[in-house]
C-alpha cells in the first residue's frame, strides 16, 4: 500500500436553501434513466416538503431497516442492482450503507443527509454494526460519493439530539487527532491543512450556544463545518485522522450500556470530555 493516501469526496457538494427542489436537475446532468430513492419511513414523511412536488411517486423507494450491517447491506445490493443510481436520503447509518452498496454496485450515488450529526454522507468509509448495535467494521469504499445536496432549514430543524450529535462528533476531530498532528509533522502541507481543519472544527462548533437560531450564514458555516471540514480531516490526514479516543469511548460504552438513550455524536461528546 502507499505510505499515505489523500482521499476526496464529494464530486459535488451544494448547502443552500431550496437545493433539493433542484434534483430533478442534477439526475439529468448524470444522464441517470432508472434511478432509485433509498430512505426510511419516518425520513419519508418529512421530506416531501423541500422536493419538487412529485419527486417521492416520480421514482421507485426502497425502504431502509435502520441499521448498517451486513445483513441489510447484502439485501440492498440485491434489491438495487437493476438502478443505475441511488438517490439516499436519511441520517448517518443510511449514509454508510449507501456508501457501501453504491461502491459494489458501481453507480452514481446522491446522498442528502438529514440530520446533521456526522459526516457520514461526504465520507468513503462506512461503519458497519452487528444486531446488538456494536462496531464490527470499517469499510474503505472505493470510489468517493458522487454528490452530496443538503437543505439547511430541514438540517436546522432536526430533533435537538441531532443537532448535538453533530456539534459533539466535529469537536471530536480537535480533542482526537490533534496529539497526532504534532508541530514536526507540519512541514506537510496536507497535514498542515487537516491540523487548520480540527482547529477551525473546534472553533465552530464553540461559537455555537443555541443551533435552532442560527440563520443565513451562521447557518451555512455551522452545516459546512460538521460535514464539509471535518470529513476533508480524514482525507488530508489518512491514518494521522483517524478517530480514536472518544470513538473508542463510544464503543465501549455501547457494548456495555447500549445506543438506546443518546445518539451517536452525543456519547462521543462525552468521550471527548473522558
Amino acid at each position: 500500500m502507499f505510505k499515505r493516501t489523500i482521499r476526496l469526496s464529494p464530486g459535488i457538494y451544494v448547502n443552500e436553501p431550496g437545493a433539493l427542489k433542484k434534483l430533478p436537475e442534477l439526475i439529468n446532468e448524470f444522464t441517470l434513466k432508472s434511478p432509485v430513492i433509498l430512505t426510511d419511513q419516518t425520513v419519508l414523511k418529512i421530506i416531501p416538503q423541500y422536493l419538487p412536488a412529485d419527486f417521492v411517486t416520480r421514482y421507485p423507494v426502497e425502504i431502509f431497516n435502520g441499521s448498517c450491517e451486513f445483513s441489510e447491506i447484502d439485501r440492498l445490493t440485491e434489491q438495487l442492482r437493476s438502478y443505475d443510481g441511488i438517490i439516499a436520503f436519511g441520517g448517518g447509518q443510511l449514509m454508510d450503507t449507501a456508501k457501501v452498496v453504491s461502491d459494489r454496485l458501481n453507480n452514481v450515488l446522491i446522498n442528502v443527509q438529514t440530520v446533521p450529526s456526522n459526516c457520514s454522507a461526504f465520507t468513503t468509509k462506512s461503519i458497519v454494526y452487528s444486531p446488538t448495535h456494536e462496531m464490527i467494521a470499517s469499510i474503505r469504499e472505493k470510489k468517493p460519493v458522487d454528490a452530496v445536496i443538503l437543505e439547511p432549514e430541514l438540517l436546522k430543524n432536526a430533533p435537538l439530539e441531532y443537532l448535538r450529535s453533530g456539534i459533539g462528533d466535529t469537536l471530536a476531530k480537535y480533542y482526537e487527532i490533534r496529539r497526532r498532528l504534532t508541530d514536526d509533522k507540519m512541514h506537510s502541507l496536507s497535514l498542515s491543512l487537516a491540523r487548520d481543519l480540527i482547529e477551525r472544527c473546534r472553533e465552530e462548533m464553540l461559537k455555537v450556544n443555541d443551533p435552532r437560531t442560527l440563520n443565513g450564514l451562521d447557518l451555512q458555516n455551522f452545516i459546512d463545518t460538521i460535514f464539509l471540514a471535518a470529513s476533508l480531516v480524514d482525507g488530508f490526514a489518512d491514518l494521522d485522522g483517524r478517530s480514536v479516543a472518544a470513538h473508542t469511548f463510544y464503543n465501549a460504552y455501547v457494548k456495555v450500556i447500549g445506543p438506546q438513550r443518546f445518539t451517536h455524536g452525543e456519547i462521543v461528546a462525552l468521550g471527548n470530555l473522558f
